[in-house]
């Protein structure tokens, strides 16, 4: 085999050995309503891009830091309440909010596992008054969702908790999902916690309650709602929420996932590159 030939080869096969690195073990995308990986290149104008289809940028509110992630770049929240990321200001540009069933995981370091803490949250939370869902911790790391079923505890959030915290100040992966009948946390791919007690669709707080629709907003990195500012401190990466619950396989692949499949990446750098625009 001559020279040039061998070459062409080598590149041939290089290349496709490119193509597998980008998509093999894309995250899964049905159900997918917004995916923020934070890596560098998606941040434009103080933007985090969402790179599910639907458009959910997250707004950086202060100062956010970005360093090694578990997958390529991640977030450094502070433990300042005045730096975090909002994902949507209000429920009306909550543009695919589940409603029906919900699942909710990224990667964490978490440095307090603090009595009040927030992953990702869309909730209120003021005295009996308990809508939406919290993904953080209550002391213990764990996911709250509140139903609109009277039979469940009456509206308001219930928490499931593991028996024991992950490691502090170590990366462990985080899932929380609600099928419409039971609530469940996994940690590093594994049921910690359940209950089964639930069912209805998630409880988001609504205009007739008082509060008022717009009060609740999608926020990563703090526990926030009306009244309340409980800020992490450590890391995220790789935030998915999808609008139905995830099984416990697809949990398992998306532990091990990162990105996109090379389709679905090259929409949304058209997307992206639209938005760019906008904000220059």
């Amino acid at each position: 085999m001559s020279r040039l030939h061998l070459s062409v080869l080598q590149l041939h096969l290089f290349s496709l050995f490119l193509c597998t690195l980008v998509v093999a073990d894309p995250v899964i995308t049905d159900g997918l309503v917004a995916y923020w990986s934070f890596d560098k290149d998606t941040i434009n104008g103080g933007v985090f891009k969402d790179l599910s289809d639907v458009g959910q940028d997250a707004k950086i509110v202060g100062v956010i830091k970005t360093v090694k992630g578990k997958f390529g770049d991640a977030t450094r929240f502070d433990g300042n309440q005045n730096n975090y990321i909002q994902g949507a200001k209000n429920l009306e540009v909550f543009k695919k909010k589940p409603t029906k069933s919900i699942s909710v995981e990224g990667w964490i370091i978490d440095e307090g596992f603090i009595e009040w803490g927030g992953y990702v949250v869309c909730a209120q939370d003021n005295g009996s008054f308990e809508k939406g869902w919290v993904f953080g911790t209550n002391n213990q790391v764990s996911f709250a969702v509140s139903t609109d079923d009277p039979d469940d505890g009456d509206g308001v959030l219930t928490y499931v908790k593991p028996a024991k915290n992950p490691d502090r100040g170590e990366w462990f992966h985080i899932a929380g999902t609600y099928d419409g009948g039971t609530i469940k946390l996994y940690i590093n791919g594994e049921v910690v916690a359940e209950n089964k007690n639930h069912k209805g669709d998630i409880n988001y707080p609504k205009a007739k309650d008082g509060n008022g629709e717009n009060d609740a907003e999608l926020v990563i990195g703090q526990y926030r709602d009306k009244n309340e500012f409980f800020p992490h401190k450590g890391l995220i990466d790789e935030i998915k929420i999808y609008d139905r619950a995830l099984s416990e396989a697809e949990v398992n692949h998306n532990m091990k996932a990162s990105g996109l499949s090379v389709d679905i990446r090259n929409k949304l750098t058209t997307r992206w590159a639209k938005v760019k625009k906008l904000h220059i």
